[in-house]
């Protein structure tokens, strides 16, 4: 069965280690585009960190943003599927970090909050114009509505140390997931990037085996377990490289470009 709808992991798969996507691969996808094949990006950041990307590439299916919580086409003022973390948990959890002077940052809509702003802890931001972070100080606990995604951060790399405390007190309730060393993305339970891009497969009439997911990452597994075809760069995680029915060359020599190239061209 042809490939019809690909999904793209941002972050070690389809941007390089600069943060850019490079003429090939934006090529490939074009070229891909012009069959009539759907692509989209699949990330763990929220829709205003994605959605540049996805003008980068002309994305012509809806995005699939904070690890399968939110699918929203670009240009939309809704999601058109979302997944809240429960407001109780919200509160615990934000008293819980806040205890601890952990850093923590939580998306509401487009708007990142936190209680306070430091520059530093956003790096990975960059490439964002204009991020529309909301400093809340002590009135944290007035934000914990409609919270797709938390994000612990901690620029010392000490996160797994954290993410452990994290399953103790909320394994039931938080799925800790994406952990890169210096952050950690909590997302409800059940929520994955399998559930967002089957959500939008199954709405555009696909079946899991037209859909191809490319990932390396820890939050990427679901999605390659999901779909007929799973891509994983020579640079993914051991445990996304055996769920991949196709390895590609790393992020940093055009692996996307070559798996699209040789899977759909």
């Amino acid at each position: 069965m042809s490939i019809k709808l690909i999904a793209l992991d941002l972050d070690g798969t389809l941007l390089n280690s600069e943060k850019k996507i490079t003429p090939r691969t934006l090529a490939a996808i074009h070229e891909a585009q012009a069959k009539g094949v759907g692509v989209t990006i699949a990330t763990g950041r929220m829709f205003k960190g994605a959605e540049i990307f996805g003008r980068q590439i002309g994305a012509n299916a809806p995005l699939v943003c904070c690890n399968g919580g939110v699918v929203e086409a670009m240009g939309a003022d809704y999601p058109m599927f979302a997944r809240y973390l429960e407001p109780p948990v919200v509160r615990r959890l934000l008293q819980f970090a806040h205890r601890r002077g952990w850093y923590l940052n939580w998306y509401i809509g487009n708007d990142v909050l936190v209680e306070r702003y430091e520059e530093d802890y956003f790096y990975a931001y960059r490439t964002v114009k204009d991020l529309p972070i909301k400093e809340v100080g002590d009135r944290y606990l007035d934000y914990t509505k409609n919270v797709f995604q938390c994000v612990l951060r901690d620029l010392s790399g000490h996160v797994a140390e954290k993410e452990r405390e994290i399953r103790q007190q909320f394994g039931t309730s938080i799925l800790a997931q994406q952990n890169t060393g210096c952050s950690m993305d909590l997302t409800p339970i059940g929520v994955d990037k399998a559930l967002g891009l089957s959500w939008l497969a199954e709405s555009r009439g696909l079946t899991p085996d037209e859909v191809m997911a490319c990932g390396d990452g820890d939050n990427d597994l679901a999605m390659l377990r999901y779909a007929g075809t799973a891509v994983v760069p020579a640079n993914g995680l051991a445990s996304a490289k055996a769920l991949a029915t196709y390895h590609t060359d790393s992020n940093d020599e055009d692996g996307i470009a070559k798996a699209i190239e040789e899977l759909v061209l």
